[in-house]
């Protein structure tokens, strides 16, 4: 069942619209953007703040795992007193003019970034949402108890490159492989690298925004497909706009960098000889 929630009204949501748009101007090197964005995130977000408090309440049920099914029930019916605790009115107009600054300051397309997370932050706003009713209350709870007692998946842990070292090794890539990728898997492979260092912000702004085009390069190749009737060919294709638009819903790994890669080079081959 599908619940609406309105995602502006979700504290962590607009954090995480400004982390992105944040990491957008870094890998850009758009340093006025860059200033904006700090400005904004240091006024609402300020240590003591009313919205840092209630992001901290989100962040404490987005961030656990691992616990007994008693101690998870117990654990978000408190996080929701914490929650309700707080002067929710002052809330609603700092968000209000939250709103209003990043319609103003970036635009309304920041709205629409893809947030990774964005599924478990949108439960634990519709379960801290008093308004609804009974079945979906707990539906959202039954989501949000299966969260916290999930085991985190085995992933490696990113190891810390200091800012020299990553800078030596990107410059020497580029370098290296100059004349043999395509500026696109350059790009893609420099942000894999970068990942190591910022945590995969970068990455991961990256990966929405060339996700996002190679889904239109190849439903553009699908419409010609059609027209010329190649119906093998054209199943193929379709295959690949699936698993590309599958990627927009998981967390990104190593092996989906190396799909995109390859994708990146399949769409550029067909175009140049389209």
């Amino acid at each position: 069942m599908k619940m609406k929630h309105n995602k502006k009204r979700n504290t962590a949501f607009l954090y995480e619209c400004l982390v992105k748009e944040l990491t957008k101007s870094i890998v850009r090197n758009d340093k006025d953007k860059k200033k904006a964005i700090i400005k904004i995130i240091k006024e609402f977000y300020c240590r003591g703040s009313l919205l840092r408090e209630d992001l901290e309440i989100y962040k404490s049920v987005l961030e656990s795992n691992k616990m007994s099914t008693e101690f998870a029930k117990r654990f978000i019916f408190e996080a929701k007193k914490d929650y309700d605790a707080l002067d929710r009115k002052a809330i609603f107009n700092l968000q209000t003019k939250l709103i209003r600054a990043i319609n103003e300051t970036l635009s309304n397309n920041a709205f629409a970034n893809f947030i990774s997370n964005y599924k478990d932050i949108a439960s634990v706003g519709a379960f801290f949402d008093s308004n609804l009713k009974a079945k979906n209350r707990l539906i959202v709870e039954s989501r949000l108890l299966t969260k916290l007692t999930k085991k985190p998946s085995a992933e490696k842990e990113m190891r810390h490159i200091d800012n020299l070292t990553y800078k030596t090794f990107v410059d020497s890539f580029n370098k290296r492989y100059e004349k043999t990728l395509r500026k696109e898997q350059k790009d893609l492979l420099t942000n894999y690298i970068v990942s190591f260092s910022d945590n995969g912000l970068g990455l991961k702004s990256f990966m929405n925004e060339e996700i996002s085009r190679l889904i239109k390069e190849v439903d553009n190749i699908t419409e010609t497909q059609k027209n010329d009737k190649n119906g093998m060919f054209l199943s193929k294709i379709e295959r690949v706009s699936t698993k590309l638009k599958d990627f927009s819903k998981k967390p990104i790994c190593e092996q989906m960098v190396k799909d995109v890669f390859y994708i990146q080079d399949l769409v550029a081959e067909i175009n140049r000889n389209a």
